[in-house]
């Protein structure tokens, strides 16, 4: 297992390089967010271990039960599922950002309840590139609106 995600890291972290090499950019500059959907908690331990601080999970369970688990290694944690305005308080326990905002009302109740915790956090709106009605995500043409709604 442990031989298995250091080969896979080392393969993704070249690719950076070599991409950040074409394109004139530093790597140091981009960082690889881990999703852990549905990976072990010792995976997702091991790899801390090896470096790697920035993970993202996008259901509230997993969410709770992993961070709970790695927290000694104090990782940065994304939110990357799509939020539902009830799990709010429990998101802001463990994330420092969320990338899934998708629609004013949930903005408006994030922003409620990071005024009563008196804490801030990113968040990255979501659009629905692919107009898919399987996916979350505020359509294109209503992104700019949204964001300056949110801002």
């Amino acid at each position: 297992m442990t031989t298995h995600i250091s080969g896979n890291l080392n393969i993704i972290h070249n690719r950076i390089v070599k991409a950040c090499e074409n394109s004139k950019r530093n790597p140091k500059e981009v960082r690889l967010l881990l999703a852990t959907k549905t990976v072990d908690s010792n995976k997702i331990l091991f790899a801390l271990e090896q470096g790697e601080l920035l993970i993202g999970e996008n259901k509230v369970q997993e969410l709770t039960e992993k961070c709970t688990a790695i927290k000694s290694l104090h990782p940065e944690v994304h939110f990357i599922g799509h939020l539902q305005s009830n799990k709010i308080k429990e998101v802001l326990k463990w994330v420092s950002c969320i990338e899934t905002i998708d629609n004013l009302d949930l903005a408006e109740k994030l922003h409620q309840r990071l005024t009563f915790e008196k804490k801030e956090i990113d968040i990255y709106i979501q659009v629905n590139t692919s107009y898919e009605e399987s996916k979350f995500g505020v359509a294109p043409e209503e992104a700019i609106e949204l964001i300056k709604n949110v801002a």
